[in-house]
């Protein structure tokens, strides 16, 4: 096997052969007895890998091509275009295995703790699937761990935050709308005295008739059995 050193792999046999995404971190110690400096290796389960007698342009190297790999990690445009961030390949797989899916593609990393947010638009898409799938679905999702922004975790914090959210949301209370409600006021009707009333437009309060329900039923606009006197018996 060679050794192959890219912004994507960090093969050095013996020692390791793995992918940058499950390296930690890297560090020089200067080994007291050899007096040479030792490459550490930090990964993401917390191991640690030794390389020693490196030169100092292979040391460089390899910094260069992790630092490289951080880089590309830190460009939003980087993460809108990853294939995690494309809906046609987001590891979320509706059906027998449900978000399950996602539980297994996306493990979470504390290497990319501090990477930047996913677009919005990305997030809303996550939380939409969300709100269709089964309760027991997102209960298989583990929680998002306190103060890590990796994939894992900024995924799993938007479900569980849109399903919280919807929980929590109060309903609109629904206005009753009665028959009375919709029909048209066409007149104001008040009673002065004994079968007599007063009745008057709303949209005109200069325009008052008053109408008698006693024995002769009459109105003052002089009309018999007019429109006026038809609203106070139907009142």
């Amino acid at each position: 096997m060679k050794i192959k050193i890219n912004d994507k792999i960090f093969c050095f046999p013996p020692y390791i052969s793995t992918t940058w995404e499950h390296v930690k971190s890297l560090q020089v110690e200067n080994d007291l007895i050899s007096r040479t400096d030792v490459l550490v290796i930090t990964m993401s389960d917390g191991s640690r890998v030794k390389i020693p007698h490196l030169d100092q342009k292979i040391i460089h190297a390899i910094f260069a091509a992790h630092l490289k790999f951080i880089e590309q990690l830190s460009t939003p445009a980087t993460l809108a275009q990853s294939p995690v961030a494309e809906l046609s390949g987001f590891p979320l797989k509706l059906g027998i295995t449900g978000i399950e899916g996602l539980n297994q593609a996306l493990q979470h990393n504390p290497a990319q703790a501090e990477l930047p947010d996913l677009p919005e638009e990305i997030i809303g898409k996550i939380a939409a699937i969300a709100k269709i799938v089964g309760p027991e679905e997102i209960e298989a999702l583990p929680q998002s761990h306190e103060g890590c922004n990796c994939l894992h975790c900024q995924i799993a914090r938007a479900i569980h935050n849109s399903t919280e959210s919807s929980i929590e949301a109060p309903h609109e209370t629904e206005e009753i709308v009665t028959d009375e409600d919709l029909r048209f006021r066409l007149w104001d009707i008040s009673q002065n005295g004994e079968k007599l009333y007063t009745v008057s437009n709303p949209l005109d309060s200069q325009e008052q008739y008053s109408v008698y329900l006693g024995e002769p039923i009459g109105c003052t606009c002089g009309q018999h059995n007019c429109e006026h006197v038809r609203a106070v018996l139907n009142s």
